[in-house]
């Protein structure tokens, strides 16, 4: 990742619950979502979450771009040319929308490619 030159960008995680801090840090510590994510474009990155038939868990990808949410539909013109981004701003208040979300070009099981803007998910354990 330190060989990529260009900018990085830090989705913090928001961890929170009922339990006791103490307790909570330590179901988190086996937790494969890392406390700070860093990434940019051209990083690697896998799934650890099942988002639908074709992009599970453990599917890799990589970084191809950083979108603002709030211009996903002004992206018509990446869709005709065949970019395909796929993803939806999640009805969560706690989203943070002023932050870029990545678009990743996943590799498929069928040996095809699919784009989507990935937007920040919610684990209950």
């Amino acid at each position: 990742m330190q060989r990529l030159l260009n900018e990085e960008i830090t989705y913090p995680a928001v961890d929170g619950g009922n339990s006791d801090p103490m307790t909570r840090d330590k179901m988190l510590a086996n937790f494969m979502a890392p406390k700070e994510l860093r990434l940019r474009v051209e990083a690697q990155v896998m799934l650890i979450k099942n988002i639908d038939e074709t992009l599970v868990n453990g599917t890799m990808g990589r970084v191809i771009a950083f979108m603002h949410p709030t211009n996903l539909a002004e992206s018509s013109s990446d869709i005709a040319n065949g970019v395909g981004i796929t993803g939806a701003i999640p009805k969560k208040s706690n989203v943070d929308t002023t932050k870029p979300w990545p678009q990743v070009e996943f590799s498929l099981a069928n040996g095809k490619k699919r784009n989507m803007l990935v937007s920040p998910e919610t684990w209950k354990i």
